[in-house]
């Protein structure tokens, strides 16, 4: 009570004499929204502040301020210069995964440098952002301003300012978001508070206690408030601040010259010459960031709007192993090396190697990055791969159905090149493969020798050997060649880090359309040219941190068009045996009802022509949980091996999956309901992948 009645008194008697007043301000970045928060009450309740004394970030606050910004004003300055995001990191599995930076000694050898993690360059954007701020405004204009060196401010807020006409500095008012009952911090920061509490004559506008970071702006506000009995004396003597709009950006012109010869078309590719302002920084910034490629970046900006652009960057290895496929059946191991480096354009050369129960071969890829149009990738990959589908996942189809082995081997050339400002890319390729297939349907079978003698010497009855015949002890298959090419466009919008069965948010636009040709070398038989299209649709919406739903469509189409100019289905693809379901299958759609279903090629799910519908929820954290996908597929076409399946169905697919840095685990159940089944009108089938 006492010091209350001192305090009145100073502020009577400060008043009286026409004494100056004067607002501290520090605190860290932290803080700003604390310091916006008091500078907005002292607004409203009109509260006279003659000088401004600031450290820290508070001077960022106070410096605007005086130039006559208003704290709302300072506040959307601030949410506009939010940190660039982090790329997310990739939750690819792997048993080993390594980079690094190739760079050379003195003497010219090279040696690898570790690489710890992705550029980031937020802070190079927020202290550019920073400098035009200050550049742009007129620092003190309205109320006059002084900056105290942070090092040397003990026992801020001491400093004086130039004394007032009455030759008297009056009241001080301390702006200070380290909270009464915060009692952290060294041994100086204790004893500079001591003094603060001991200072009758401070206006302290400090929180009791630590407030949440969300609710600091709050906090400045109560601040005031809470001091509101000792400015009621003071008449409205605030000097006018007329609110001025921020200042106009720069319009930034880029200039490399200050980059390597090697480096400067590649680097200028990723600036955007539509964007202007502060877009074109962060846009730039953002497409390096997501290219990873640089890994040093500095922006300086002269007073004639000329934006210096100097970076760094050096070849990056990486190596990694990883295990594919049904590792629960049989080890099966994947590994993969890739360089990328710069010279005018970006180089991406990758190859991947893969050994195990049902895999083999390797996979190389070239990728010239930024070289079509400026911001087009072309690339070029080719693969020799041989599979052999573990019997355990193919159990349910019946082996004349089955895919027994597949020797691959091909090449794809293409361009790709983001379309717009979206992140929908456009693809224009051609696809050239052969295979050799082994189906279960071109297996002829045969029977051990004491079965045949049994027969030979038997009674009559064995002349019925149709009825009586055993099953046979094994088969032997022949391969079918196959030739095919697929020249096509693609369309595809998708939001980063995306997974249509398991996503917990984003969406997915997929559109395909070319011309495929199929020629069937064993049997000298070629399909006439036909178009396919197949687009899909997918959008998961995230309810709450736990719970999405997920709904969307597809359709797919291969047709062509005879001579009389009518559109009719590709011709069947034909076998050893005349009828090969499994070859013919292999060059259909397969139907996405479910993640089993999209990956398998089945009678029960390939089509010619085919639309659906589906829809999903998921209980997720973190990536992880419980996925059901479930919806309706309509077939347009006569299944030609499953004659007793009706065209419509229905399905349902409840899935687990657990994915770590480590492993990622899958099991789920696939259900098909075919109303109009001349038998089982309920099919299903348990799914199960693990991989390492």
């Amino acid at each position: 009570m006492l010091k209350f009645c001192i305090m009145v008194v100073f502020l009577a008697s400060s008043f009286a004499q026409g004494q100056k007043n004067v607002l501290y301000i520090a605190g860290d970045y932290a803080a700003v929204d604390y310091h916006l928060g008091v500078l907005s009450e002292i607004e409203r309740l009109q509260v006279p502040i003659d000088s401004i004394v600031a450290t820290g970030w508070g001077a960022f606050a106070g410096a605007l301020w005086s130039a006559g910004w208003s704290p709302q004003q300072i506040g959307e300055l601030i949410k506009s210069w939010k940190k660039l995001p982090h790329e997310p990191e990739s939750r690819s599995s792997a048993l080993w995964q390594k980079k690094w930076l190739v760079k050379h000694k003195e003497d010219g050898s090279p040696y690898l440098e570790n690489i710890k993690e992705k550029p980031y360059f937020g802070k190079e954007f927020f202290d550019l952002q920073l400098r035009e701020s200050y550049w742009r405004s007129d620092i003190g204009s309205k109320i006059p301003f002084y900056e105290v060196d942070s090092l040397n401010n003990y026992p801020f807020p001491n400093f004086l300012p130039e004394k007032g006409a009455e030759g008297r500095v009056g009241l001080r008012i301390f702006s200070n978001p380290i909270a009464l009952r915060d009692t952290s911090g060294g041994a100086v920061e204790r004893y500079q508070r001591e003094l603060w509490n001991s200072d009758t004559t401070l206006i302290m506008l400090r929180p009791h206690s630590k407030p949440n970071p969300d609710s600091l702006f709050k906090a400045g506000v109560n601040a005031v408030q809470s001091n509101r009995s000792k400015f009621s004396i003071l008449n409205s003597q605030l000097p006018t601040l007329q609110t001025i709009p921020p200042p106009a950006r720069f319009l930034y012109i880029p200039v490399f010259d200050s980059v390597p010869a090697e480096l400067q078309g590649h680097l200028e590719s990723f600036w955007n010459k539509q964007d202007t302002g502060s877009i074109a920084i962060r846009n730039f910034l953002k497409a390096l960031q997501k290219d990873a490629y640089y890994q040093n970046i500095k922006l300086e900006l002269d007073t004639g709007a000329y934006l210096q652009i100097n970076a760094e960057s050096n070849p990056i290895l990486s190596l990694s192993l990883r295990g594919v496929g049904g590792t629960l059946f049989g080890a099966n191991v994947a590994a993969g090396a890739n360089l990328r480096f710069v010279n005018q354009f970006g180089y991406n050369m990758s190859l991947n190697g893969f050994y195990g129960q049902g895999i083999k071969g390797f996979a190389p890829e070239v990728v010239f990055e930024r070289f079509f149009k400026e911001d087009g990738n072309f690339f070029a990959r080719a693969k020799i791969l041989e599979y052999s589908p573990t019997s355990y996942f193919q159990k349910h189809i019946e082996r004349e159905l089955r895919i027994l082995n597949e020797k691959s081997s091909g090449v794809t050339l293409g361009v790709e090149k983001p379309v717009g400002t979206s992140k929908a890319i456009l693809t224009a390729a051609v696809e050239i493969e052969r295979k050799e297939l082994v189906s279960g349907a071109s297996g002829r079978p045969f029977y051990d020798d004491d079965w045949w003698k049994d027969w030979l010497l038997g009674d009559d009855e064995n002349w019925d050997w149709i009825e009586d015949l055993p099953d046979p002890s094994g088969y032997a298959y022949q391969e079918v060649a196959v030739s095919s090419m697929f020249p096509y466009m693609k369309w595809l919008w998708q939001s980063d880090g995306y997974n249509r069965w398991f996503s917990t948010g984003g969406f997915m636009a997929e559109l395909t359309s070319g011309f495929k040709a199929v020629s069937v070398h064993s049997f000298e038989q070629s399909a006439p040219l036909y178009v396919s299209s197949q687009g899909k649709l997918s959008i998961t919406y995230p309810v709450s941190n736990f719970f999405s739903l997920m709904g969307g469509s597809e359709f797919g189409v291969n047709f062509r068009r005879t001579k009389q100019g009518d559109f009719v289905l590709p011709t069947v693809l034909h076998g050893r045996n005349n009828e090969d379901p499994a070859l013919d299958n292999h060059y259909r759609f397969a139907m996405g009802m479910g993640v089993n279903e999209e990956q398998w090629r089945t009678p029960i799910n390939a089509s010619h022509r085919y639309g659906l519908l589906l829809s999903g929820i998921a209980l997720h954290f973190n990536g992880n949980g419980l996925f059901v996908s479930a919806g309706f597929a309509k077939d347009g076409e006569s299944n030609p091996w499953n004659w007793d399946l009706g065209s419509q169905r229905f399905f349902a697919e409840p899935k687990l999956r657990i994915k770590t840095s480590v492993f990622d685990f899958v099991a789920g159940q696939s259900f098909m309901y075919v109303p109009k089944s001349l038998e089982d009108n309920m099919r299903k089938r348990f799914f199960l992948e693990f991989s390492l």
